[in-house]
């Protein structure tokens, strides 16, 4: 066998296998059920993950440490009074970043309306509605 001969069996020898384990069909994954939801309208504080996860006085009703922050680019999150934190999802998929609408909340105390979904001690939510809301609500 000629040398260029075996050079192109072996080419194409690669390109099949490489091409083997990355076939995809345009609906892969259309027919995947979501999981349930609950709407649920709940208060709390517009937080940098980071800090929350850091630091106790990251829930502190004034914080210049989140806005600094949520500047720089960390992910946000809603963390209530008594500590559990919900993360924002997009209502579509792939999932969008929900940045833009929570940015001006930033170290708010906020009335959060919300389609929620669970899993694994996670919480998600897909925000319907946001509005600064009064610090004595719980």
């Amino acid at each position: 066998m000629k040398t260029k001969t075996i050079i192109q069996i072996l080419a194409l020898s690669v390109l099949a296998i490489s091409m083997h384990g990355q076939t995809t069909s345009p609906d892969q994954g259309a027919d995947l059920k979501p999981n349930s939801s609950v709407k649920l309208t709940f208060h709390g504080y517009v937080r940098d993950l980071a800090c929350l996860m850091k630091f106790n006085e990251a829930l502190k009703p004034t914080n210049d440490c989140a806005a600094m922050c949520a500047r720089a680019g960390s992910p946000l999150v809603i963390v209530t009074k008594d500590g559990t934190i919900y993360t924002p999802i997009s209502d579509s998929i792939p999932d969008t970043s929900e940045r833009e609408k929570l940015m001006p909340f930033v170290g708010s105390y906020v009335e959060v309306t919300a389609e929620m979904f669970q899993r694994s001690g996670i919480k998600a939510v897909v925000i319907q509605q946001i509005k600064k809301a009064d610090g004595a609500k719980s």
